[in-house]
């Protein structure tokens, strides 16, 4: 699977706008997160390869520290399944995370910025480039 910065902000903003187990269990609003992503082969056979991507994004934005009041579980054959424990919600730092990927174009404005700055695009680094870098990409354009 490829992170993918747009649908990490999507999910994120669906956990704020508190629409984020209806998103999960609409899989006409999850298909497009499929195209390009790489899966087992075994696991296809499973689980809808865009839920899986999605879910999988899920996992990582909470065991980041993102999100909260969401599990995922997953079992032994690779099924991934979520449930919302209470109210799914954003922590601090994942409204911070929101907050920095909501101006249209950040994404594509950042990836650049990150490469001539010769800079991963980690999620700390995003975050990081944003809070130093704002100014220089909204030039950019």
């Amino acid at each position: 699977m490829k992170l993918d910065w747009c649908l990490i902000r999507t999910i994120l903003a669906h956990v704020e706008a508190e629409t984020i187990e209806e998103f999960l269990q609409d899989a006409d609003s999850l298909f497009q997160w499929k195209e390009g992503q790489f899966l087992s082969k075994r696991l296809k056979e499973h689980q809808d390869s865009a839920q899986r991507v999605v879910l999988r994004h899920v996992k990582l934005l909470i065991s980041a520290g993102y999100v909260e009041n969401i599990e995922i579980k997953e079992s032994v054959d690779g099924y991934l399944s979520f449930a919302c424990l209470s109210e799914p919600a954003l922590t601090f730092d994942g409204y911070s995370l929101l907050e920095s990927l909501r101006e249209d174009n950040f994404i594509k404005k950042l990836k650049k910025y990150a490469k001539e700055k010769d800079v991963p695009l980690t999620i700390e680094n995003v975050i990081e480039l944003a809070k130093i870098s704002l100014p220089a990409l909204v030039q950019m354009d």
